[in-house]
């Protein structure tokens, strides 16, 4: 697990956000966002959205996520909550699994060859 680390993390960002679907949205570059590392066993990530200028922020636990295969799954899936975010930042939209994030989460999944319930 000594590979998820949070520069490996912005790294895969990095180039996550420049694959077909992610390209389609003004997603900031990984120099404004924070990559977290944790090991809380209650999540396999989470997206925060900017608080007064304030950076966003993406955590990966190391609790649930061992291998590239889940961190990038889980990397995926925060990016969709960003991506939900910034096309909402007025509401909590962000927060739902439904609407935009569905279309999204299929979107993604089938262009990367994951079954969209792993995302």
């Amino acid at each position: 697990m000594t590979f998820i680390t949070e520069n490996n993390i912005a790294n895969l960002y990095s180039a996550l956000i420049e694959f077909p679907v992610f390209d389609e949205y003004k997603l900031p570059p990984a120099s404004k966002v924070d990559f977290v590392v944790s090991h809380d066993d209650t999540i396999c990530g989470q997206y925060e959205p900017p608080e007064a200028g304030e950076p966003h922020i993406i955590t990966i636990s190391t609790a649930k996520c061992g291998h590239l295969d889940t961190v990038i799954k889980t990397l995926c899936h925060e990016i969709i909550h960003m991506i939900c975010y910034l096309e909402s930042p007025k509401t909590e939209k962000y927060v739902s699994h439904k609407g935009l994030f569905l279309k999204l989460q299929k979107r993604i999944a089938n262009n990367l060859g994951y079954d969209p319930k792993e995302l």
